[in-house]
Protein backbone atom coordinates (compact mmCIF):
# COMPACT_ATOMS: atom_id res chain seq x y z
CA UNK A 1 0.00 0.00 0.00
CA UNK A 2 1.06 3.48 -0.98
CA UNK A 3 2.16 6.36 0.91
CA UNK A 4 -0.01 8.56 -0.27
CA UNK A 5 -2.99 5.68 0.38
CA UNK A 6 -2.62 5.44 3.33
CA UNK A 7 -2.19 9.10 3.85
CA UNK A 8 -5.55 10.09 2.02
CA UNK A 9 -7.08 7.19 4.38
CA UNK A 10 -5.70 9.22 7.40
CA UNK A 11 -7.08 12.55 6.19
CA UNK A 12 -10.57 10.94 6.12
CA UNK A 13 -10.70 8.80 9.30
CA UNK A 14 -13.73 10.41 11.49
CA UNK A 15 -13.50 10.12 15.48
CA UNK A 16 -10.91 7.59 14.57
CA UNK A 17 -12.95 5.66 12.72
CA UNK A 18 -11.09 4.57 8.84
CA UNK A 19 -13.28 4.80 5.88
CA UNK A 20 -14.26 1.37 4.70
CA UNK A 21 -14.31 1.85 0.87
CA UNK A 22 -15.48 -1.23 -1.50
CA UNK A 23 -13.20 -3.10 -3.56
CA UNK A 24 -14.77 -1.40 -6.85
CA UNK A 25 -13.93 1.80 -4.77
CA UNK A 26 -10.73 0.95 -3.64
CA UNK A 27 -9.43 -0.29 -7.40
CA UNK A 28 -10.58 3.66 -8.57
CA UNK A 29 -8.43 5.67 -6.34
CA UNK A 30 -5.34 3.56 -6.86
CA UNK A 31 -6.02 4.61 -10.22
CA UNK A 32 -6.46 7.73 -9.57
CA UNK A 33 -3.09 7.81 -7.90
CA UNK A 34 -1.71 5.89 -10.89
CA UNK A 35 -2.26 8.65 -12.92
CA UNK A 36 -1.20 11.51 -10.48
CA UNK A 37 -4.32 12.73 -9.57
CA UNK A 38 -3.66 12.52 -5.79
CA UNK A 39 -0.35 13.12 -5.62
CA UNK A 40 2.15 14.95 -3.21
CA UNK A 41 1.66 18.45 -4.70
CA UNK A 42 1.70 20.42 -1.25
CA UNK A 43 4.53 22.27 -2.48
CA UNK A 44 3.06 23.20 -5.57
CA UNK A 45 0.09 23.96 -4.45
CA UNK A 46 1.23 26.12 -2.00
CA UNK A 47 3.55 28.10 -4.41
CA UNK A 48 1.11 28.95 -7.23
CA UNK A 49 -2.02 29.72 -4.79
CA UNK A 50 0.15 32.22 -2.87
CA UNK A 51 1.60 33.64 -6.12
CA UNK A 52 -1.59 34.11 -7.82
CA UNK A 53 -3.01 35.59 -4.09
CA UNK A 54 0.50 38.00 -4.42
CA UNK A 55 -0.50 39.02 -8.10
CA UNK A 56 -4.11 39.64 -7.23
CA UNK A 57 -3.32 42.20 -4.22
CA UNK A 58 -0.88 44.00 -6.69
CA UNK A 59 -3.43 44.09 -9.59
CA UNK A 60 -6.15 45.43 -7.71
CA UNK A 61 -4.21 47.56 -5.00
CA UNK A 62 -6.35 45.65 -2.11
CA UNK A 63 -4.23 43.57 0.60
CA UNK A 64 -6.99 43.03 3.61
CA UNK A 65 -9.33 40.25 3.35
CA UNK A 66 -12.25 39.02 6.07
CA UNK A 67 -12.74 35.30 6.27
CA UNK A 68 -15.92 33.81 8.22
CA UNK A 69 -13.95 31.34 10.92
CA UNK A 70 -16.02 28.51 11.16
CA UNK A 71 -13.98 26.45 12.57
CA UNK A 72 -13.49 24.18 9.69
CA UNK A 73 -10.49 23.45 7.41
CA UNK A 74 -11.16 25.47 4.15
CA UNK A 75 -11.39 28.74 6.20
CA UNK A 76 -8.33 28.09 7.92
CA UNK A 77 -6.46 26.72 5.06
CA UNK A 78 -7.95 29.79 3.06
CA UNK A 79 -6.62 32.45 5.38
CA UNK A 80 -3.21 30.55 5.73
CA UNK A 81 -2.76 31.12 2.48
CA UNK A 82 -3.65 35.13 2.06
CA UNK A 83 -1.22 35.27 5.47
CA UNK A 84 1.24 33.24 3.49
CA UNK A 85 0.87 35.81 0.28
CA UNK A 86 1.01 39.22 2.92
CA UNK A 87 -2.40 40.18 3.43
CA UNK A 88 -3.93 41.65 6.43
CA UNK A 89 -6.27 38.91 7.49
CA UNK A 90 -9.19 39.25 9.62
CA UNK A 91 -10.48 36.11 10.71
CA UNK A 92 -14.53 36.33 12.15
CA UNK A 93 -16.67 33.44 14.23
CA UNK A 94 -19.96 35.01 13.67
CA UNK A 95 -22.20 32.36 16.19
CA UNK A 96 -25.70 31.24 15.60
CA UNK A 97 -26.80 29.16 18.12
CA UNK A 98 -23.42 26.72 17.11
CA UNK A 99 -21.72 24.03 18.97
CA UNK A 100 -19.43 25.84 20.82
CA UNK A 101 -16.48 23.59 19.86
CA UNK A 102 -16.61 24.50 16.26
CA UNK A 103 -16.84 28.43 17.81
CA UNK A 104 -13.63 28.00 19.51
CA UNK A 105 -11.62 25.91 16.61
CA UNK A 106 -12.56 28.97 15.09
CA UNK A 107 -11.03 30.69 17.59
CA UNK A 108 -7.75 28.38 17.68
CA UNK A 109 -7.30 28.62 13.62
CA UNK A 110 -6.69 32.77 14.28
CA UNK A 111 -4.34 32.00 16.98
CA UNK A 112 -2.53 29.31 15.32
CA UNK A 113 -2.08 31.29 12.24
CA UNK A 114 -1.03 34.90 13.64
CA UNK A 115 -4.10 36.75 12.00
CA UNK A 116 -6.63 38.76 13.88
CA UNK A 117 -10.03 37.92 15.40
CA UNK A 118 -13.34 39.41 15.67
CA UNK A 119 -16.25 37.65 17.22
CA UNK A 120 -19.92 38.90 16.44
CA UNK A 121 -22.86 36.42 17.99
CA UNK A 122 -25.60 37.07 15.34
CA UNK A 123 -28.10 34.69 17.23
CA UNK A 124 -30.05 37.18 18.83
CA UNK A 125 -30.32 38.66 14.96
CA UNK A 126 -31.33 35.42 13.53
CA UNK A 127 -33.75 35.35 16.03
CA UNK A 128 -35.18 38.27 15.18
CA UNK A 129 -35.50 37.54 11.99
CA UNK A 130 -37.26 34.43 12.11
CA UNK A 131 -39.84 35.91 14.44
CA UNK A 132 -40.41 38.80 12.09
CA UNK A 133 -39.34 38.58 8.27
CA UNK A 134 -40.39 34.64 8.34
CA UNK A 135 -44.30 35.35 10.27
CA UNK A 136 -46.18 35.92 7.48
CA UNK A 137 -44.12 33.51 4.93
CA UNK A 138 -42.72 30.86 6.53
CA UNK A 139 -44.47 30.02 9.87
CA UNK A 140 -42.80 27.44 10.69
CA UNK A 141 -39.42 28.94 10.81
CA UNK A 142 -40.97 31.44 12.81
CA UNK A 143 -42.42 28.48 15.03
CA UNK A 144 -38.97 26.86 15.00
CA UNK A 145 -40.24 23.85 13.48
CA UNK A 146 -37.15 22.22 12.26
CA UNK A 147 -38.26 18.59 11.80
CA UNK A 148 -38.27 18.44 8.28
CA UNK A 149 -35.00 18.41 6.01
CA UNK A 150 -36.28 21.46 3.62
CA UNK A 151 -37.14 23.63 6.81
CA UNK A 152 -33.55 22.89 8.26
CA UNK A 153 -32.17 23.76 4.80
CA UNK A 154 -33.91 26.80 4.89
CA UNK A 155 -33.16 28.38 8.09
CA UNK A 156 -29.40 27.10 7.39
CA UNK A 157 -29.36 29.66 4.44
CA UNK A 158 -30.42 32.02 6.39
CA UNK A 159 -27.51 31.89 8.61
CA UNK A 160 -25.29 31.52 5.81
CA UNK A 161 -26.58 34.94 4.46
CA UNK A 162 -26.81 36.84 7.59
CA UNK A 163 -22.90 36.15 7.85
CA UNK A 164 -22.08 36.92 4.64
CA UNK A 165 -23.96 40.20 5.20
CA UNK A 166 -21.64 40.56 8.37
CA UNK A 167 -18.67 40.15 6.22
CA UNK A 168 -19.06 42.69 3.62
CA UNK A 169 -19.84 45.14 6.58
CA UNK A 170 -16.75 44.56 7.86
CA UNK A 171 -14.76 44.30 4.61
CA UNK A 172 -16.62 47.51 3.55
CA UNK A 173 -15.46 48.92 6.76
CA UNK A 174 -11.46 47.98 6.47
CA UNK A 175 -11.11 48.25 2.98
CA UNK A 176 -10.71 45.13 1.89
CA UNK A 177 -12.74 42.10 0.59
CA UNK A 178 -14.32 38.70 1.76
CA UNK A 179 -12.70 35.62 1.20
CA UNK A 180 -14.18 32.36 -0.02
CA UNK A 181 -13.49 28.99 1.17
CA UNK A 182 -15.46 26.39 -0.59
CA UNK A 183 -13.24 23.82 -2.43
CA UNK A 184 -13.72 22.10 -5.54
CA UNK A 185 -15.83 18.69 -3.84
CA UNK A 186 -17.93 21.55 -2.63
CA UNK A 187 -18.06 23.42 -6.08
CA UNK A 188 -19.12 20.10 -7.96
CA UNK A 189 -22.01 18.94 -5.60
CA UNK A 190 -23.28 22.61 -5.42
CA UNK A 191 -23.01 22.25 -1.34
CA UNK A 192 -22.63 25.81 -0.86
CA UNK A 193 -25.57 28.87 -0.26
CA UNK A 194 -25.74 30.81 -3.35
CA UNK A 195 -24.85 34.49 -1.94
CA UNK A 196 -24.06 33.22 1.44
CA UNK A 197 -21.19 31.35 1.18
CA UNK A 198 -19.27 32.65 -1.64
CA UNK A 199 -17.11 35.69 -1.73
CA UNK A 200 -14.67 37.73 -3.92
CA UNK A 201 -11.51 35.61 -3.94
CA UNK A 202 -11.63 31.28 -3.57
CA UNK A 203 -8.48 30.65 -3.30
CA UNK A 204 -8.88 26.54 -2.97
CA UNK A 205 -11.96 26.39 -4.77
CA UNK A 206 -9.85 24.20 -7.19
CA UNK A 207 -8.98 21.75 -4.55
CA UNK A 208 -10.37 18.46 -4.03
CA UNK A 209 -11.63 18.17 -0.19
CA UNK A 210 -10.16 14.45 0.50
CA UNK A 211 -6.78 14.70 -0.07
CA UNK A 212 -5.29 18.17 -1.30
CA UNK A 213 -7.15 20.02 1.41
CA UNK A 214 -5.99 18.77 4.20
CA UNK A 215 -2.73 17.73 2.52
CA UNK A 216 -2.19 21.30 2.08
CA UNK A 217 -3.36 22.38 5.55
CA UNK A 218 -1.06 20.17 7.52
CA UNK A 219 1.50 22.30 5.52
CA UNK A 220 0.39 25.46 6.21
CA UNK A 221 1.02 24.86 9.80
CA UNK A 222 -3.10 24.62 10.36
CA UNK A 223 -3.57 22.82 14.06
CA UNK A 224 -4.39 18.79 13.70
CA UNK A 225 -7.71 19.71 15.82
CA UNK A 226 -8.85 21.31 12.69
CA UNK A 227 -7.33 19.23 9.76
CA UNK A 228 -8.98 15.93 11.74
CA UNK A 229 -12.05 17.37 12.65
CA UNK A 230 -15.39 15.83 11.28
CA UNK A 231 -16.33 18.16 7.96
CA UNK A 232 -19.66 19.94 8.87
CA UNK A 233 -21.66 23.32 7.33
CA UNK A 234 -21.90 24.77 10.70
CA UNK A 235 -25.49 25.44 9.41
CA UNK A 236 -27.91 22.65 11.31
CA UNK A 237 -28.79 20.79 8.83
CA UNK A 238 -27.25 17.07 9.44
CA UNK A 239 -24.59 15.30 11.78
CA UNK A 240 -21.90 16.75 9.23
CA UNK A 241 -21.75 16.90 5.56
CA UNK A 242 -21.16 13.38 4.88
CA UNK A 243 -24.40 12.30 6.76
CA UNK A 244 -26.23 15.18 4.89
CA UNK A 245 -24.87 13.79 1.34
CA UNK A 246 -25.24 9.98 2.05
CA UNK A 247 -21.98 9.70 1.13
CA UNK A 248 -18.28 10.54 2.64
CA UNK A 249 -16.27 13.13 0.63
CA UNK A 250 -13.84 10.31 -0.37
CA UNK A 251 -16.42 8.52 -2.48
CA UNK A 252 -17.74 11.12 -3.92
CA UNK A 253 -14.46 12.69 -4.98
CA UNK A 254 -13.26 9.37 -6.28
CA UNK A 255 -16.54 9.15 -8.58
CA UNK A 256 -15.90 12.74 -9.96
CA UNK A 257 -12.16 12.58 -10.86
CA UNK A 258 -13.39 8.86 -12.34
CA UNK A 259 -15.60 10.53 -14.06
CA UNK A 260 -13.36 13.65 -15.00
CA UNK A 261 -10.48 11.53 -16.24
CA UNK A 262 -13.03 9.47 -18.19
CA UNK A 263 -11.56 6.10 -16.35
CA UNK A 264 -15.07 5.00 -15.02
CA UNK A 265 -16.14 1.86 -15.55
CA UNK A 266 -18.96 -0.69 -13.95
CA UNK A 267 -16.82 -4.01 -13.80
CA UNK A 268 -16.09 -5.11 -10.23
CA UNK A 269 -18.85 -2.55 -8.82
CA UNK A 270 -21.32 -4.33 -6.73
CA UNK A 271 -25.30 -2.37 -6.69
CA UNK A 272 -24.32 -0.73 -3.41
CA UNK A 273 -21.25 0.93 -5.63
CA UNK A 274 -23.93 1.63 -8.29
CA UNK A 275 -26.38 3.22 -5.82
CA UNK A 276 -23.99 5.65 -4.57
CA UNK A 277 -22.24 6.49 -7.92
CA UNK A 278 -25.59 7.78 -9.25
CA UNK A 279 -26.25 9.53 -6.15
CA UNK A 280 -23.59 11.30 -7.09
CA UNK A 281 -23.75 11.62 -10.48
CA UNK A 282 -27.22 12.73 -9.45
CA UNK A 283 -25.49 15.66 -7.14
CA UNK A 284 -23.72 17.18 -9.73
CA UNK A 285 -25.96 17.17 -12.13
CA UNK A 286 -29.18 18.72 -10.13
CA UNK A 287 -26.78 21.66 -9.08
CA UNK A 288 -25.64 22.86 -12.25
CA UNK A 289 -27.66 25.97 -12.11
CA UNK A 290 -26.16 27.16 -8.99
CA UNK A 291 -22.50 26.97 -10.79
CA UNK A 292 -23.87 29.10 -13.54
CA UNK A 293 -25.12 31.98 -11.27
CA UNK A 294 -26.05 34.73 -12.72
CA UNK A 295 -27.22 33.78 -15.22
CA UNK A 296 -26.38 36.97 -17.99
CA UNK A 297 -28.77 37.02 -21.32
CA UNK A 298 -27.29 38.61 -24.34
CA UNK A 299 -28.59 41.80 -25.70
CA UNK A 300 -31.06 40.97 -27.85
CA UNK A 301 -29.46 42.91 -30.44
CA UNK A 302 -25.91 43.37 -29.70
CA UNK A 303 -25.90 39.80 -28.36
CA UNK A 304 -22.60 39.00 -26.20
CA UNK A 305 -20.52 41.38 -28.18
CA UNK A 306 -21.32 44.09 -25.44
CA UNK A 307 -20.02 41.83 -22.66
CA UNK A 308 -17.19 41.41 -24.82
CA UNK A 309 -16.67 44.59 -25.22
CA UNK A 310 -17.59 45.49 -21.23
CA UNK A 311 -14.39 43.10 -20.71
CA UNK A 312 -12.31 44.62 -23.16
CA UNK A 313 -12.94 47.96 -21.58
CA UNK A 314 -12.18 46.16 -17.79
CA UNK A 315 -8.45 45.03 -18.91
CA UNK A 316 -7.44 48.19 -20.67
CA UNK A 317 -8.24 50.12 -17.19
CA UNK A 318 -6.93 47.82 -15.26
CA UNK A 319 -3.54 47.57 -17.45
CA UNK A 320 -3.48 51.66 -17.18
Amino acid sequence: MSMIYKDIIRYNTRNDVEPVLSPWFQAKLRQLIDIGVYADSKDVLRKGLVTQLIEYKNKFNVDTVVFGMSGGIDSALSASLFKAAGWRVIGCTLPIDQNPEETDRGVEACTALDIEHIQIDLTDTYNAYLDNACKEVDSKLTAREFDDKPERVRAGNIRARLRMITLYNLANKFGGIVGSTDNFSELSAGFWTLHGDVGDVAPIQSLNKSWEVPMLAEHMGVPQSIVKATPTDGLGVDAGDEAQFGFSYLEFDIVLYALLNNIFAEEGSDNEDTIKFNAIKDKVRQTVYKRINPVNLDHPIKGSALYDALQNLDDNLIGE
